[in-house]
């Protein structure tokens, strides 16, 4: 990888996933972000693949807070989550999605959280549309919630 300020060039073997084929290649990254894919007439035999991003997942079932499955879960190439927090929001309500959003945001993997489908108030079970206006005010002002209602 060679770098020089805020731009790098990472060569390898790129994965296609999309044309389904690997080929020798550059990527450039300009600011943090992928500016251009090349290919070239070789290149090292490390292989360059898109990131996982795990479409499904409740992190508390991991029995580690966002930060500490992250640590776990990027080596392995994810680098998003969207994740269900009802788990947390039956114990801990509000505060406990807070605690998993704000959690979730001090390291680079990104995490996703939408709203739960049900949670407890009062030890009664109650459908997403009566936890809705408990949990909008306290967690959806964060760019990192994505609550919708199935």
């Amino acid at each position: 990888m060679e770098q020089s300020s805020r731009n790098q060039l990472i060569r390898g073997q790129v994965v296609d996933l999309v044309a389904g084929r690997v080929f020798p290649g550059s990527i450039e990254v300009v600011d943090g972000r992928i500016n251009a894919v090349n290919h070239s007439d070789s290149a090292p035999d490390q292989y360059i693949v898109p990131g996982l991003v795990d479409a499904h997942i409740h992190i508390e079932s991991s029995m580690l807070p966002p930060s500490e499955f992250a640590r776990l879960a990027s080596p392995h190439g994810t680098v998003a989550t969207v994740s269900d927090p009802h788990e947390i929001a039956n114990v801990l309500g509000v505060e406990g999605i807070r605690f998993m959003i704000e959690n979730g945001g001090k390291v680079p993997l990104k995490f996703y959280f939408g709203a739960p489908h049900a949670c407890l108030q009062q030890d009664l079970k109650l459908p997403v549309h009566r936890c809705l206006p408990m949990l909008l005010p306290g967690c959806c002002n964060n760019r990192r919630s994505v609550f919708s209602v199935r």
